[in-house]
């Protein structure tokens, strides 16, 4: 990429941040009052605000539109293990707006450390240390018991961002394992383009355009499958769909 471009696309992601953080600190009044006053069962009505309205005003103040393919296979009333590949810093929005309900994830302690966002992040997410035995075991518990309280869970496969050249990057067992053991189907969604609108090896490039997502397949556990089964199963949707 030229460096006039490489400029505009620093200047781009700069102007991004601000728009984020801006939202961020209008927003957090509300979360502090909600999240600080309301029962962890109550807090439905802010994931909803999280997922559908927040990153759908920061993508249009960006410029950027988002596109998703092949939503027709998601079944209404149907809980998930969600999966996405993990390109940029953009993903977890682009995540959200894609899946037409509510999901809870996992977040990685390192996310309590961002200003405002790390308050939102303990209040509606497991934080994981990944070091940390007990840590993971705890994680466990929650999710299962997030879905059954009724909720969907998603993951990212890869566990943290792929920066390389690879389409994607090894994948880590727990979202598979977890199926598994539930016995719920998983649903593959796919970011296609991410990497033109945000750049996988800095956070500090942005530009605006249509970032396409899709719906790659959905994966159905059984009794006699395992789950290294299912994570092919899952790696070869996203693959076809990542392929030129």
């Amino acid at each position: 990429m030229t460096s006039p471009f490489r400029f505009f696309r620093l200047v781009w992601a700069l102007y991004g941040l601000l728009i984020f953080f801006i939202l961020l600190l209008i927003c957090f009044p509300f979360y502090l009052i909600i999240l600080g006053l309301l029962p962890s069962n109550r807090y439905k009505p802010v994931i909803w605000f999280n997922h559908h309205v927040f990153p759908r005003v920061f993508f249009t103040l960006v410029g950027i539109r988002v596109k998703v393919h092949n939503r027709q296979i998601l079944q209404k009333k149907t809980q998930y293990i969600l999966v996405s590949n993990h390109r940029t810093a953009i993903d977890f929005m682009a995540n959200t707006l894609a899946f037409p309900n509510v999901y809870k994830y996992l977040a990685k302690k390192e996310l309590t450390r961002v200003p405002f966002l790390g308050f939102v992040v303990k209040k509606l997410c497991v934080l994981v240390d990944r070091t940390s035995t007990a840590s993971r075991t705890r994680s466990l518990e929650w999710m299962k018991r997030t879905f059954a309280e009724g909720y969907s869970l998603f993951f990212y496969p890869e566990g943290t961002r792929n920066r390389g050249e690879d389409h994607l990057g090894v994948f880590y067992s727990g979202a598979f394992r977890l199926a598994q053991d539930l016995q719920v189907p998983i649903a593959v969604m796919t970011l296609q383009n991410v990497h033109l609108r945000n750049g996988p090896g800095s956070a500090l490039q942005l530009w605006p355009g249509t970032l396409h997502i899709r719906w790659s397949g959905i994966v159905m556990p059984s009794e006699d499958t395992t789950h290294a089964v299912l994570m092919e199963q899952t790696r070869q949707f996203m693959l076809a769909d990542l392929m030129p």
